[in-house]
């Protein structure tokens, strides 16, 4: 089955859209869309960039992930980042350098209430319900060198 694609947007990806302009009107139904994508995605993975391009200074993303989407524990060793839930539940994990887990927050759409990563934390999201999507703010440009992987 096809993906559906956002009509506001460009996929510069597979799953990873940016919006054509920082402003412009999106469609009504965008959770529904990524939720859709991200199931089709190999990945269970779709976002949807507010910024035009990656250069930009501030990136505000829509990521939706589908069970059974698998992340690895990273870090961002130069930006923080800031995410809201906005639909679904999933566990935002944080850890130790020898990968031991030191803080476990659930994040739910029904409480949208924003969690703070700063540099060079190691962390996670594990998804407890079927479908999720949050809404990630963070500083750019995004670089090949922004996220380091365990």
């Amino acid at each position: 089955m096809k993906k559906k694609p956002i009509q506001s947007a460009i996929e510069t990806l597979s799953g990873v859209f940016h919006a054509l302009n920082w402003g412009q009107p999106i469609e009504q139904d965008l959770l529904k869309i990524l939720i859709e994508n991200a199931r089709k995605n190999i990945n269970h993975k779709a976002r949807f960039c507010l910024h035009p391009n990656p250069s930009e200074l501030l990136q505000v993303t829509y990521l939706a992930f589908t069970k059974p989407y698998s992340d690895r524990i990273h870090k961002h060793p130069d930006k923080i980042e800031v995410v809201v839930p906005i639909y679904g539940q999933a566990l935002h994990k944080t850890y130790d350098s020898d990968e031991r887990i030191i803080e476990n927050v659930k994040m739910d759409g029904s409480n949208p209430v924003a969690l703070s990563t700063t540099f060079g934390l190691w962390h996670a999201v594990e998804i407890l319900s079927e479908d999720f999507v949050m809404l990630e703010i963070g500083t750019g440009p995004f670089l090949s060198t922004s996220t380091i992987f365990k």
